[in-house]
């Protein structure tokens, strides 16, 4: 059976680690799972680059659109940082959040596979939560459906095997005529 509170991993990269921890403070839900708090991008991608690729595992990251600068005192964008994100792992969850809701970058972010848009405001932990637990539900549900799938092809490929044998068995004794 699935556990979900330890195989489920959230992960916040914001420059405004008070923020994230403000966040924290409000849901205990969230807390519940493995959580990780990130102000660096660059050490997330280093850190989650490393991670063993677990199917079964569910990884949900809070992109901030405002990350900072670089060591080139570039800005670092949240679209840059999001494809090198689903470059390493496809199957995590983006979400991106902002105290602005600018178009081009979010017709940009969902382009590049960002789960949804999160505006910062008084209902940003309740969002949050509900969030969490749509894409766990969303994940669970897709990890079940493939066991099943499995299941139904071992049961056909037994069903094969069977009815393969029962025929051999009629070619080679056909005096027992079963059919």
């Amino acid at each position: 059976m699935f556990n979900s509170k330890q195989k489920v991993s959230v992960f916040f990269i914001d420059n405004d680690s008070l923020y994230v921890n403000s966040i924290l403070g409000n849901s205990q839900e969230i807390n519940e799972y493995n959580v990780k708090v990130y102000s660096d991008s660059n050490k997330f991608l280093e850190d989650f680059s490393l991670q063993k690729n677990d199917k079964k595992a569910i990884c949900i990251i809070f992109l901030a659109t405002t990350l900072g600068v670089d060591n080139n005192n570039e800005q670092i964008t949240a679209i840059d940082i999001l494809r090198k994100i689903k470059g390493i792992n496809s199957r995590v969850e983006v979400i991106l959040y902002s105290n602005n809701d600018e178009i081009d970058l979010v017709s940009d972010a969902f382009t590049n596979g960002v789960y949804t848009f999160i505006k910062k405001n008084e209902n940003i932990v309740l969002r949050i939560e509900n969030n969490v637990r749509a894409i766990i539900s969303q994940k669970i549900f897709l990890i079940k459906k493939q066991s099943s799938r499995l299941i139904t092809i071992v049961f056909l490929l037994f069903l094969l095997g069977i009815s393969t044998i029962l025929l051999i068995l009629c070619v080679i004794y056909p005096e027992y005529g079963i059919f």
